[in-house]
């Protein structure tokens, strides 16, 4: 996608943002700091959209928490919610992944037993050990836990035999896709694919354009950062050997600091761009 360079008004400035160490503070998960910005693109028109590895039930809290219309799409591309929001034709819900029980038998039937064994599914783990390793609270917990189409789990094996297990499962239909503190198997979706997926329902029912930016920090993120027309990466460790198809911004600090330092220049940028 190529990036328009034209009179849009900000109103057709779709944000698209990962949210554990993009927007949330990858430790704290606090975002008192982009709160203000965040108001302030409402108030002109920027649609704001989580596009993230969480569950529905997480992101319908986290968007009430931002203030924001409860509009995103969940699980690494799995579901997008609320498009009837910005199109009133357009379905409140849209699939575009299987079940995850369907999910987990192709995995169970198909993927060498070997691997499988080494292959920690978070959901079967106590509650302790979930609280350890996502960083969540207790009273969170059941609601991340709550997964319609996807798997966290931790891999025990070694480099090569994660190597082959993702090859295994892409050979399958399936999709391991690596977030902020787990792996997670799903469907062959990504959040790119399903951001693709959303400007084109959205734009053909309204006939406009759309200029997306998208904010990430991780390599699940990337897919998205590649499709769209201004990507943003915010800082929280060291990633290598980065490029997009458009020219990136990039973060000094971390989330949620590092958010509003990209958002701000990428809407300057546009402003600009706009001005010619």
């Amino acid at each position: 996608m190529s990036v328009k360079r034209d009179n849009m008004s900000l109103s057709n400035i779709l944000l698209f943002t990962d949210l554990d160490g993009t927007l949330l503070n990858k430790k704290t998960f606090e975002f008192k700091a982009a709160l203000n910005l965040i108001k302030n693109c409402i108030s002109k028109g920027i649609n704001i959209i989580p596009n993230s590895s969480k569950t529905d039930l997480e992101l319908d809290e986290i968007c009430e928490n931002l203030e924001i219309p409860k509009v995103y799409i969940s699980e690494n591309g799995s579901f997008i919610y609320g498009l009837n929001y910005l199109s009133k034709k357009l379905n409140e819900k849209v699939y575009l992944s299987r079940d995850k029980a369907v999910i987990f038998k192709n995995f169970s039937d198909n993927i060498n037993v070997k691997l499988q064994k080494k292959c920690l599914i978070l959901e079967n783990e106590t509650l302790k050990n979930q609280i350890e390793v996502l960083g969540l609270p207790q009273n969170k917990i059941s609601k991340a836990m709550n997964r319609k189409f996807s798997m966290p789990f931790i891999f025990l094996g070694n480099k090569d035999e994660e190597i082959e297990l993702k090859k295994n499962v892409k050979k399958n239909g399936l999709n391991i896709q690596f977030g902020g503190r787990v792996l997670s198997l799903g469907d062959k979706v990504s959040k790119g694919d399903a951001m693709m997926r959303f400007i084109s329902l959205l734009s053909n029912e309204t006939k406009k354009n759309y200029v997306s930016i998208c904010v990430g920090d991780n390599e699940n993120d990337f897919d998205m950062l590649d499709k769209c027309d201004y990507p943003c990466l915010v800082k929280n460790g060291p990633l290598k050997n980065i490029n997009f198809k458009n020219q990136c911004v990039f973060s000094k600090k971390e989330a949620p600091d590092g958010w509003v330092e990209v958002v701000n220049k990428t809407l300057n940028i546009i402003k600009e761009v706009r001005s010619r």
